[in-house]
């Protein structure tokens, strides 16, 4: 019998299949990644409402594109079955529910290894699979995990926590996944042993909020938040004013530092204790800090940014325009690094978003697919698993599955 189920060869994953069963982004969005660069990746999706991602019209068909949509409900006793004999045919299954949800509902990890002892399973969850049941059931989102993780209170002004937007500990998480997956793949690929991963959201933000973190367990310095998107930690750090908009600089090097307290007639400075020769960078509680910051102010104030860009050059500080949206559609690096794209969506309408990233040299990621319709692969997975058309017919009238044409 032919296979129905239809993925094109291509890519570093090739042959690889991953299933996800989630909402929103921080469990779906690595799979995202993972179709793109090759693998075959179903979407279950459930039988009686849309993905909330459906309701953002434009961003979902970026990030669901390449995908296979299978809408069943895996609790009932059929789905589960239909569920179970899919995971003989998978790679990696990655979940995102309120903590141990699919264990609770009967499909535990051992359940899994006992129909396919490679998998590798990856639950996604706010406070994780175990520890104080008041919080690992608890709905959590990328705001939520941001919040409870110290990594929100580190962000915005002076005068309230901001959080740090479009969704970052959600694709944190999602990176967290497709790196944590694809290394316990490659460990099945030697031992034939599955794996278990356990992704709690707000750790994630944790590790990434660990800078600041390191002061405060080891000195008791507890940073404020940044002034005029100024880093809270060193000098020359920050978002600065030109004349016609924003300039980002990293004033970090023995050298680069140099160069930029001559220009701000601050040369004086050096060879003191506080401010030895070849010193990399300068700490914001450092003497001199405040009048520092603003001289650099009072210097970006009175230049334009293209001005600014060509005195940091000559002093190799790393520095960039604060780009908006509009300005990276025709921009020469952007172009030349093909980093839009468009595709057709089922619609036929033509979409343009992100291309496939990051580059790879030999086995290249592509997009192949629009977003499918909810349910659309329904009936190709299950006939691939040994299901009859009356088998599926029946799972339909009994609301296990949808179809979508």
């Amino acid at each position: 019998m032919s296979k129905k189920l239809h993925t094109p060869s291509f890519g570093i994953l090739e042959g690889v299949r991953v299933v996800f069963s989630g909402i929103e982004v921080a469990g779906p969005f690595g799979p995202q990644m993972m179709a793109e660069w090759g693998a075959e990746v179903i979407w279950i999706e459930n039988v009686a409402y849309d993905d909330t991602l459906r309701v953002q019209k434009n961003y979902c068909e970026l990030d669901r594109r390449n995908q296979h949509s299978l809408s069943m409900n895996i609790f009932a006793d059929e789905g589960r079955e239909a569920f179970l004999k899919l995971m003989e045919t998978t790679d990696i299954l990655i979940e995102s529910s309120k903590g141990p949800a699919f264990a609770r509902r009967g499909i535990t990890d051992e359940l899994l290894w006992q129909r396919n002892k490679s998998l590798v399973i990856v639950h996604v969850s706010g406070y994780g699979q175990y520890g104080v049941d008041e919080y690992i059931n608890l709905p959590s989102y990328d705001l939520i995990a941001q919040a409870f993780s110290g990594y929100l209170i580190q962000n915005g002004d002076r005068d309230q926590p901001i959080p740090a937007f479009p969704y970052t500990a959600d694709y944190l998480a999602a990176f967290t996944v497709l790196s944590a997956s694809l290394a316990a793949l490659y460990r099945v690929q030697k031992t034939g042993e599955g794996e278990s991963i356990d992704v709690a959201m707000y750790e994630v933000m944790l590790r990434i909020g660990q800078y600041y973190m390191m002061d405060y367990f080891n000195g008791g310095t507890l940073y404020p938040r940044s002034t005029k998107g100024k880093d809270p930690t060193q000098v020359g750090c920050g978002v600065y004013r030109c004349s016609d908009g924003f300039i980002g600089i990293e004033l970090v090097g023995g050298k680069q530092v140099k160069s930029m307290l001559e220009e701000l007639g601050m040369g004086h400075l050096l060879g003191t204790p506080d401010y030895p020769e070849g010193i990399p960078g300068i700490r914001a509680d450092s003497p001199a800090a405040e009048e520092l910051e603003a001289k650099l102010d009072a210097f970006f104030a009175a230049k334009t940014i293209a001005e600014a860009e060509s005195v940091l050059a000559k002093f190799t500080i790393a520095a960039g325009k604060v780009m908006t949206i509009p300005e990276l559609e025709n921009h020469p690096q952007y172009l030349a690094r093909e980093n839009f794209i468009e595709w057709q969506a089922e619609s036929g309408k033509t979409l343009k978003g992100p291309n496939v990233m990051p580059k790879f040299s030999r086995h290249p990621g592509k997009v192949w697919r629009a977003m499918p319709a909810r349910g659309k692969d329904t009936a190709d997975i299950l006939s691939d698993l040994g299901y009859s058309p009356q088998e599926i017919n029946m799972m339909r009238e009994k609301g296990i599955i949808r179809i979508s044409e």
